[in-house]
């Protein structure tokens, strides 16, 4: 049976080698795909359902884009001989992105691997295999990367901080796109780059001392920490570590943080989005349960393999596919990300990476504040109780 979905994700599916062929330089159309021939031996209702299928995905029907069919006069003992599909395939790219709904994008990339090649000729063979980074941002954005990744080659290791630096940029641009320009300055300037816990330590610039905020969510913990509520510097927080502290939370939206119901031998951390590795400087959470929740997104399962970097142990809560197919009406457009995704694959689970490719795939998110909260009270509470055999009001 052919179905119109399976022609979809078979064509979405070859956007990545798509992409990167045109910017080498190459034609991919026209690009073939694979698909299930219609049997003659199969019923004339089965052949015409078939046929429909094929043709409702056709440039002749659609409106933006679809694939050209290639028919071919076949000789049937049962029906005598007809007119069916061949080949199936896009025979440009006008047919192929607007069918898969990128056109936009492709043109984004193209003009910033255009930018980039004209400001750095030297990488412009590499651009093709970094197509990921290059989804998002107008030419004027584009334009100030290349100013500060200029500058960066030039003047390595500044020694002052981002805003300091005498670069006709934005004022939080360089804090706004650290990932992005960190994987430029890899290809265009490595001689720049050193070994360093963050972003800052690494372009060899001043940073102030991250903090991270904690709730105690177990009124037990108050005798030996005094606070509820507190600020600690990221390398102070090995000082507060009860005994009784079991599990450390983590969770990124302020407000989800805020309404976190009693847990107990539980503490709190407001995350700090990719910077969780600085969690790494406190190495007492190694002996610890850490549980991750963020949101289903693909910046959300980024961030819990990050953190995972440091802490294998770390468990993702509330970023399941149960979670996923229980709120589709709190389901919205995500953020495509700049990083290739199978960087992240060998920290995450087999059901995270699913739920991962799903997300990027789709360009998809369900962020954990769209979640009830008496929902993701209820499973917090199984998770963190159950496995304490405790209780808490």
């Amino acid at each position: 049976m052919i179905r119109g979905a399976d022609i979809r994700r078979q064509a979405e599916g070859r956007y990545p080698e798509v992409v990167e062929t045109l910017l080498a330089g190459g034609n991919p159309f026209p690009l073939h795909l694979r698909y299930p021939h219609p049997k003659t031996t199969a019923s004339l209702a089965e052949i015409l359902d078939d046929l429909k299928a094929l043709r409702a995905e056709s440039v002749e029907t659609r409106s933006r884009g679809g694939i050209t069919i290639e028919w071919v006069n076949v000789d049937t003992r049962r029906y005598g001989r007809n007119a069916l599909p061949g080949a199936i395939f896009f025979a440009s790219e006008a047919d192929y992105f607007p069918y898969i709904e990128k056109s936009a994008e492709i043109a984004t990339i193209r003009a910033a691997a255009g930018i980039l090649a004209e400001a750095f000729p030297e990488i412009a063979a590499r651009l093709p295999g970094c197509w990921r980074l290059l989804r998002e941002g107008d030419a004027g954005f584009w334009r100030n990367v290349c100013a500060v990744a200029g500058y960066f080659r030039d003047h390595p290791f500044p020694s002052c901080y981002g805003r300091e630096l005498p670069i006709a940029v934005p004022t939080k641009f360089i804090e706004g796109n650290k990932a992005l320009l960190e994987k430029l300055l890899e290809l265009v300037a490595p001689a720049s780059l050193k070994s360093g816990a963050s972003f800052e330590a690494r372009l060899g610039l001043c940073e102030p001392e991250a903090q991270v905020e904690c709730r105690l969510l177990d009124d037990a913990l108050l005798p030996q920490l005094e606070f509820r509520h507190l600020s600690v510097d990221a390398a102070d927080l090995e000082k507060f570590a009860p005994a009784r502290a079991r599990t450390y939370l983590i969770t990124e939206n302020r407000v989800n943080f805020l309404t976190l119901p009693s847990l107990p031998g539980t503490i709190a951390l407001l995350g700090m989005g990719y910077a969780v590795s600085r969690l790494g400087a406190a190495g007492h959470l190694s002996g610890r349960r850490i549980l991750y929740w963020g949101d289903m997104d693909a910046q959300g399962y980024e961030i819990l393999a990050v953190l995972r970097r440091s802490f294998p142990h770390a468990e993702s809560l509330l970023m399941d596919r149960d979670t996923w197919d229980a709120f589709p009406e709190c389901h919205q457009k995500g953020k495509p990300s700049r990083n290739a995704p199978e960087e992240f694959f060998p920290l995450l689970t087999e059901a995270e990476n699913e739920m991962f490719l799903l997300v990027t795939g789709e360009d998809a998110r369900l962020e954990q504040e769209q979640i009830p909260n008496d929902h993701s009270c209820r499973v917090l509470r199984r998770a963190v109780c159950d496995a304490s055999g405790e209780v808490l009001p």
